[in-house]
């Protein structure tokens, strides 16, 4: 049997750098995250927002369903806000059902 070390593992897979470096550009984040595709109007989000933040600063034009329905990756408890991080705020007509 052979032994592999982890280091090298992760050569072989590819993932050399894991651990030395992991610089993320802003710009793919953004674009990574999950959202519908009628959305035509965003927020960035700031340090310290929450859901409820973001709804508010848009004078209440939508609801909490509606915005989680709108931005799939942010999680129910709306915990996962990134700041700098662009999330859909309006949608196009039709719109998805939300």
């Amino acid at each position: 049997m052979v032994a592999i070390g982890f280091r090298s593992l992760l050569c072989i897979l590819g993932i050399a750098s894991l651990g030395t470096s992991a610089a993320v550009d802003p710009v793919d984040t953004i674009q990574a995250w999950q959202l519908t595709q009628y959305c035509n109007e965003f927020y960035t989000v700031i340090t310290g927002d929450t859901c409820w933040d973001i709804i508010t600063r848009n004078q209440n034009r939508f609801t909490m369903s509606q915005l989680l329905c709108w931005n799939t990756d942010i999680n129910p408890w709306c915990s996962n806000l990134i700041p700098g991080r662009q999330v859909c705020i309006g949608v196009q007509h039709p719109g998805p059902l939300c």
